[in-house]
């Protein structure tokens, strides 16, 4: 195996992009873990006192809630250079932190574990995209392509330490809510680090500076509608975020309508889920080091992109033959290993053959609110089913998540003929960015 393969160190022998890979991987292992520690509070707190018939109505109340605030966010901050942005969220991440930990010690209301869900699954997501953002604004595409496999090992690495410090922190008999505590240490050196990667690579980096306020370019803050509207290409990528979120969501709510059914109390959803996020992340550390780089250079870039939809596929018809927990966990597992690796990185490069405005712009956009508006799709499949059969609608939403990944494999194939070149175009930019072309057209 070719050291290349795990290194972060620079073919070209600059230390500098040595020391940005570090930093995005101390960054997003710091963001991954406490995402990580969010989601086993809020899993085991909700499905230790809801039902899982609840979980599509908290599908759609996330994608609505999250269509008005990062719409709000989008319109606002798109002057506001990266690392003030990860700052201002950090900090009003901590603040809630606090209040949700107030709230469920002393009141442990139903809606509160609603509220926590809903937030949860804006905040923490938002916080890695803008990781993310940061990653594509400091790194030229060909660093990109060698780095982002070894940057996003590094999130998973955080995400291992969480999981299984969590469930060692269960079997201590410490109440699970204290996690908040821990998330909000965690998002305290965050800010630290970004606070002292700014101070430390400014001025170093090459493709745009980490803040530069001094410098005048092009911004887009009329909105993300005519970004869409005008390509093609963002439409298709728009798209297969949206197919790919339904499809994740309807074997996530499987994944956990096994678990409830298998365990009742919330202690006991707490101790599985952090065994399952633990393991979860050493699989996807494992693949993240070994497998993304290879398939991304074997394959190529566009090939790579049917990694996953693949993987699921295979899943669902191993769950339709043998429905269960067992299979619904390792189908649930193949699409979070495959979409934080393979897939993760393949998208993320496609995003640099795009100007640094457009990215900046679209990205967060596209990273959460069709995230959420897939989520939303996937909880009205649910009802709808539910409706017409209370007993047997689980069995046919198996059969709607194979028809959604075929039509993922369709717009998989028109991204692959989409020409780059095509965007800048119809881009509304007057400059054009050396990014296009990079991803060339197959």
């Amino acid at each position: 195996m070719s050291i290349r393969i795990i290194s972060p160190m620079p073919i070209d022998g600059r230390p500098s992009e040595t020391l940005r890979v570090w930093i995005m991987a101390l960054l997003l292992g710091l963001l991954i873990g406490a995402n990580n520690l969010i989601k086993i509070l809020r899993d085991s707190v909700f499905l230790g006192h809801h039902s899982v018939s609840e979980l599509p109505y908290l599908y759609i109340m996330v994608a609505v809630l999250a269509g008005v605030i990062v719409g709000t966010y989008t319109r606002y901050t798109a002057n506001v250079s990266i690392t003030r942005l990860i700052l201002s969220t950090n900090a009003i991440i901590l603040s809630n932190l606090v209040f949700f930990w107030i709230v469920l010690t002393y009141y442990n209301a139903d809606w509160s574990h609603y509220a926590l869900y809903i937030w949860s699954a804006m905040a923490t997501v938002i916080a890695v995209a803008q990781a993310w953002t940061l990653a594509n604004s400091i790194f030229t595409p060909e660093e990109g392509k060698r780095s982002f496999g070894f940057i996003a090992a590094g999130g998973t690495v955080g995400g291992v330490a969480a999981g299984f410090g969590a469930n060692w922190s269960i079997h201590l008999s410490i109440e699970s809510n204290h996690l908040l505590w821990i998330v909000a240490g965690i998002y305290i050196t965050a800010s630290v680090l970004v606070i002292w990667a700014e101070r430390r690579l400014d001025g170093r980096v090459y493709e745009a500076e980490i803040h530069s306020p001094n410098k005048p370019q092009n911004t887009y803050t009329n909105g993300v509608g005519e970004l869409l509207s005008s390509s093609s290409y963002l439409k298709a990528i728009a798209v297969i975020i949206l197919v790919s979120v339904i499809v994740s969501t309807l074997i996530d709510f499987q994944f956990k309508t096994g678990a409830k059914q298998a365990y009742s109390s919330t202690k006991e959803l707490a101790v599985f889920f952090s065994s399952y996020y633990g393991w979860l992340s050493v699989a996807t550390f494992f693949v993240q080091v070994l497998l993304t780089s290879q398939t991304l250079k074997k394959l190529g870039l566009t090939a790579s992109l049917y990694v996953t939809p693949a993987a699921l596929l295979t899943g669902s018809i191993v769950i339709i033959t043998w429905p269960g927990l067992p299979a619904a966990t390792f189908t649930r597992m193949a699409d979070t290993i495959l979409r934080n690796s393979v897939h993760r990185s393949g998208m993320e490069v496609i995003y640099m053959a795009l100007p640094v405005p457009v990215v900046k712009a679209i990205k967060t956009f596209l990273d959460v609110v069709v995230e959420r508006l897939g989520d939303a799709s996937a909880g009205f499949i649910i009802l709808l089913f539910s409706f017409f059969s209370t007993e047997k609608y689980i069995a046919y939403v198996h059969f709607i998540c194979l028809g959604l990944i075929f039509t993922w494999f369709g717009f998989n194939r028109f991204l692959q003929k989409e020409c780059p070149q095509a965007v800048r175009k119809k881009m509304p930019f007057e400059e054009s960015s050396p990014r296009i072309g990079w991803l060339g057209c197959d």
